[in-house]
């Protein structure tokens, strides 16, 4: 019960020397009540007995006076006995009866509730209450154990009995003044015991709150301090143990120190040679786009001269009647149209990742270019016999961007539509919002795979095609190189847009270019 009651009223959370002493000034104040409590117990047993003791030899005294009392029937001796026995200290009162049970002499005692001796065998003894003691004793001629029960037989020998009233106040009161004052010794030795045990669990847990302090800094300031604390055998051991702690943590500090200032060195090192690296991928690739740009600019020049001798063998060969050769000329004319096709996408793919790309923003009419856009792939529509639906927004709408930018980029993906879809519907429509217009190029071709979308804007890469040139694949479904929405993208990022695409296989597929108006 105790132990419920400290750990009721004592928090875990106080301190070890709060607890400590809370333990024991309880302890304390607990023995002190018990030490009161039986000690005024064990001193009220012995006062009642030596009250008990003068209350007898006052009896016997009182037996003694009021034998002369009861031989002559004198109430005035009788009275005399009683005053005597009255004046000792905590007697209220006291009777002398004869034997016939006739009052010779009372003195605050009532008759009614007289308390009769029944021990028989004993000629003195005593009775008691809550409040008083009374003690009686048989008065008789011959000297010897017989009790009041024998009158009857033995009256030549009984005179009588006296009674005396004792009262417990006394008694209380000096059990009350005992543990009281054995209270308050008990209080002041506590105190003084408190004051000696606070001196000494300060004295023991110093170290001990020193060494937790030493700990709380550690953790509050990173750092790993040493504790040089002397105290008892334990407390010793825990600030070497802590010692050790601290030193362990310092040296494997040291090593992720030298070790993350090796990295660091390693990591410059790295990055150095990533940059240099970097900046000859770069220097490269400016000067592969320069070379490309150059290289195509150059290869313009002779195809279309090409191109252009064989429109002129073919009109000579047509008057001279030779088809034949018409047919194989017109086969090489194809050829030199597609190699131009391909010179001019590397040629603008080469610009812009050179940077040469220039932009001519003017004011235009959007419709009027998206037509020239349609007029430019209509031989494709035909080819693949695909119905084409045009622009269904009947708005006028004036937007500033490149002119050929953009009906380059519609072309394109309108070819890339018609590559794709075979008896199907192609549709071209627009959107005007409040600072940005969408051009949509919709299809209803072989749509493309989710896991293809992410890169069918890189270059040189289809849709159809097994997998990137390189990693060794040539397996090719569609014709082209794979420019045409590549350089869709990159023209339409330079006019401060984008292109998203939405596709379902099997169902179609939609561009959507969104540029500023």
């Amino acid at each position: 019960m105790i132990k419920q009651l400290f750990n009721r009223y004592i928090s875990p959370d106080l301190s070890f020397r709060r607890q400590l002493m809370s333990y024991v000034v309880g302890g304390i104040v607990i023995l002190s009540l018990a030490g009161s409590a039986l000690t005024a117990w064990v001193s009220s047993i012995k006062i009642k007995e030596l009250i008990v003791d003068d209350a007898m030899q006052a009896t016997s005294g009182l037996a003694e006076q009021g034998m002369l009392a009861l031989l002559t029937g004198s109430n005035d001796n009788a009275e005399d006995a009683i005053k005597q026995v009255l004046g000792v200290k905590s007697v209220v009162g006291a009777a002398v009866i004869d034997a016939d049970r006739k009052i010779i002499a009372n003195q605050n005692i009532d008759i009614d509730k007289l308390i009769i001796p029944q021990s028989v065998g004993k000629d003195m003894g005593f009775e008691e209450n809550e409040n008083f003691f009374w003690f009686w004793k048989i008065v008789h001629i011959n000297q010897g154990d017989i009790g009041l029960g024998e009158f009857d037989q033995h009256k030549q020998s009984v005179l009588g009995v006296v009674y005396v009233k004792l009262s417990k106040i006394t008694l209380t009161n000096t059990s009350r003044d005992i543990f009281i004052a054995t209270f308050l010794i008990s209080t002041i030795v506590a105190v003084m015991l408190v004051m000696v045990v606070d001196i000494t669990v300060n004295r023991l847990t110093r170290p001990i709150n020193e060494l937790a302090d030493i700990m709380e800094e550690a953790e509050r300031t990173g750092q790993h301090l040493q504790s040089d604390i002397e105290g008892a055998k334990e407390i010793s051991q825990m600030s070497h143990a802590f010692n050790t702690l601290m030193k362990t943590l310092d040296d494997q500090d040291e090593q992720l120190r030298n070790h993350r200032d090796q990295l660091e060195q390693e990591v410059k090192v790295r990055t150095a040679e990533l940059v240099q690296a970097r900046d000859s991928a770069l220097t490269a690739s400016r000067h592969k786009s320069v070379f490309l740009a150059n290289v195509t600019h150059e290869l313009r020049t002779p195809i279309q001269a090409i191109i252009g001798y064989i429109d002129l063998v073919k009109e000579e060969l047509e008057m001279d009647g030779m088809e034949d050769y018409t047919n194989d000329l017109a086969k090489v004319q194809r050829n030199a149209e597609r190699l131009l096709v391909l010179i001019n996408s590397i040629l603008d793919l080469s610009k812009v990742e050179a940077g040469r790309m220039e932009i001519k923003k003017e004011t235009i009419l959007l419709k009027p270019s998206l037509e020239v856009a349609v007029d430019a792939i209509s031989p494709l529509l035909d080819k693949h016999q695909n119905l084409f639906v045009g622009p269904q927004n009947p708005t006028e709408l004036m937007v500033e961007t490149d002119k050929e930018k953009l009906e380059q980029i519609v072309i394109n993906l309108l070819s890339n539509a018609c590559k794709f879809t075979k008896q199907g519907t192609i549709s071209l429509d627009f959107e005007c919002g409040e600072e940005t217009f969408a051009i949509k190029v919709s299809d209803t071709g072989k749509g493309i795979p989710k896991a293809k979308l992410a890169e069918i804007f890189d270059e040189f890469r289809q849709v159809g095609q097994g997998s990137r040139p390189d990693r060794g694949s040539s397996s090719r479904e569609f014709e082209g190189t794979g420019l045409g929405l590549a350089i869709s993208q990159k023209f339409a990022r330079l006019l401060g847009g984008e292109i998203t695409v939405e596709s379902i296989v099997g169902e179609g597929t939609c561009f959507t270019v969104t540029l500023p108006l």
